[in-house]
């Protein structure tokens, strides 16, 4: 089963895709919100989003959208971590951090690492955050620093 075949789930490639097709004053409009609640009165939100009311999700989305490619069958952004030389501290930092300052953390990451994900799987990612997402996070995290070692015997 696929993100867009659950119940208001949306189709993250197409949201992304959308993104893609913003003036580039609405993309600076989305990048230059400081937390996910500065969405609620940008315009641009509504458009990503048109004839819905935008929830805690939505915002999640749109808060990461600009700061991450799409690429089919990318890694998962916490497999890439390692090679990118992100810190475990960091990636813990992000884990334990209340809601919204784990999304903010997590934000920082990514405008600092510019990442191609996979939008179906980064999108259900966000849109399901929570305490099983981050764990999967730092699982994810830990299993390709192990792989990265392992590969460098």
């Amino acid at each position: 089963m696929n993100a867009s075949s659950l119940p208001d789930v949306p189709d993250f490639v197409a949201l992304h895709q959308g993104f893609t097709t913003l003036t580039p004053g609405q993309k600076a409009d989305l990048r230059r919100v400081a937390e996910p609640d500065d969405l609620l009165m940008t315009p641009a939100l509504y458009r990503l989003f048109p004839g819905q009311r935008p929830n805690a999700q939505h915002l999640r989305l749109a808060f990461l959208l600009p700061w991450c490619d799409h690429a089919a069958h990318s890694q998962p952004l916490a497999r890439q971590l390692p090679e990118r030389n992100v810190t475990e501290m960091r990636v813990i930092q992000i884990a334990r951090a209340e809601p919204d300052a784990d999304v903010i953390q997590l934000r920082r990451l990514v405008m600092h690492i510019k990442p191609t994900v996979d939008w179906n799987e980064f999108g259900k990612t966000l849109w399901f955050w929570g305490a099983h997402s981050k764990r999967k996070f730092v699982e994810d995290f830990y299993l390709a620093q192990y792989a990265t070692s392992k590969g460098k015997h």
